[in-house]
């Protein structure tokens, strides 16, 4: 192949011959965007990974406390549901008395009821005198 006489002309005709520094520094170039763009991406792997972990264990502590409160929950529907069983089981106590107490309840009910009867024939009487004095009177 023929070699064009003008420089000029040669370095367009065959553009791959660059200088060795230059087409270093295009390789060097080209290697820290390379490196760059793994080292961002592993970033990026690393920091979702991370997210990622964050949420696991996020939902495994709202699992763990919703378990919790549902214990707790159980436990007080469970006391709730003992206290008024305990309310209702509950019978006020018979009281209890000797027969000397009881013999001496039924002497002062029945020194209640004469007096009752007592009263009662007075206002009779009291009634009768006042209809007698009435029937006078007219």
């Amino acid at each position: 192949m023929p070699q064009p006489a003008d420089p000029r002309a040669q370095r367009q005709a065959t553009p791959d011959l660059l200088a060795d520094s230059i087409r270093d520094g295009h390789e060097r170039t080209r290697r820290f965007r390379q490196e760059s763009e793994k080292r961002q991406a592993e970033l990026a792997a690393q920091e979702r990974h991370q997210r990622e972990r964050q949420a696991r264990r996020e939902a495994l502590a709202r699992q763990e406390d919703d378990a919790t409160r549902a214990k707790i929950f159980a436990r007080y529907l469970q006391a709730e549901e003992e206290a008024r069983a305990r309310a209702q089981a509950e019978v006020p106590p018979v009281p209890l008395t000797t027969e000397r107490q009881d013999a001496e309840l039924l002497a002062e009910q029945e020194a209640g009821r004469r007096a009752l009867a007592k009263y009662a024939q007075r206002s009779e009487a009291a009634a009768a005198a006042r209809e007698r004095t009435r029937a006078k009177e007219e």
